[in-house]
């Protein structure tokens, strides 16, 4: 029997977990032994469940924080809120330069279709019927049986996890149970992604090269946000006012002339996790 294809994102690596372990990173060498302690879960669940997804996730290399993990462990040091918001750009990104990364797709597709509806119960089977949307996306896109894609109830509870995390919110109720678009977002968030754009393989360009702002990528750039375009509209303009890259040390900007139309554009990278 061929092997599934890893769509399933880990439910059990959840922000508080991602969160323990970058700040253990901080204070001593990671090892089973630490991390488990330090989580309350067993060596077993740690060795086989937990620290292979902080790598899949690419936040561990081995024992050691990667690059990426090591941003997240300077940005929780001075913006603990921002932490879920550049694990959810992360995320949503990671399968544009990692085709393999079959879970950031499935991670992707959920943030997709929940914006798409604007607002969505994420209650019993509505929450089921988030697994369909990934197999059948997965099975149009990769070309492959249902059967070879892992993906379930606990991935979707995975996807969540990080969502109810974001903050401004996307997932409100008592019982964490309605998804609304939001109607803004960090300027840090927006930035994220777009620098992302700027290595999506289909538009990628040099840094400070302007990108033409059509709808195709307003739409995606509010999907990753999570936003209304309203809101998206509003969050771009304040990161040109903050950072307009004609302004020292500014790095962002938006603009329509020079017979290009709209356009916006990154003079220097700023990769997730970064400030």
């Amino acid at each position: 029997m061929a092997k599934k294809l890893p769509f399933h994102i880990q439910h059990n690596t959840t922000p508080n977990v991602v969160a323990t372990t970058l700040r253990l990173t901080a204070n001593e060498n990671l090892s089973l032994d630490s991390l488990s302690a330090a989580l309350g879960y067993g060596k077993g669940t740690v060795s086989k469940v937990i620290v292979p997804s902080l790598r899949q996730m690419g936040v561990l290399d081995g024992w050691s924080l990667s690059e990426f993990g090591e941003r997240l462990r300077k940005l929780m040091d001075t913006r603990r809120d921002l932490l879920a918001e550049a694990v959810h750009v992360h995320l949503y990104t990671l399968h544009w330069v990692q085709p393999d990364t079959y879970f950031s797709f499935a991670y992707a597709t959920i943030c997709d279709w929940l914006w798409e509806r604007g607002e969505w119960s994420l209650s019993g089977k509505n929450a089921s019927q988030l697994v369909g949307v990934v197999v059948e996306s997965a099975e149009r896109v990769y070309g492959v049986d249902s059967g070879q894609i892992a993906f379930s109830n606990n991935s979707v509870r995975g996807a969540l996890n990080w969502l109810k995390e974001l903050n401004p919110p996307v997932v409100f109720g008592s019982k964490g149970d309605v998804f609304k678009r939001r109607a803004s977002c960090s300027v840090q968030t927006l930035l994220w992604a777009v620098n992302a754009l700027y290595r999506h393989p289909k538009w990628q360009r040099d840094y400070g090269v302007r990108m033409h702002l059509d709808d195709e990528r307003l739409r995606l750039l509010s999907k990753i946000c999570l936003t209304d375009l309203d809101g998206l509209e509003k969050v771009l303009d304040m990161a040109e006012r903050t950072y307009d890259y004609r302004r020292p040390n500014g790095f962002f900007g938006l603009g329509t002339e020079g017979g290009f139309g709209r356009w916006l554009i990154l003079t220097k990278p700023l990769p997730t996790g970064s400030l």
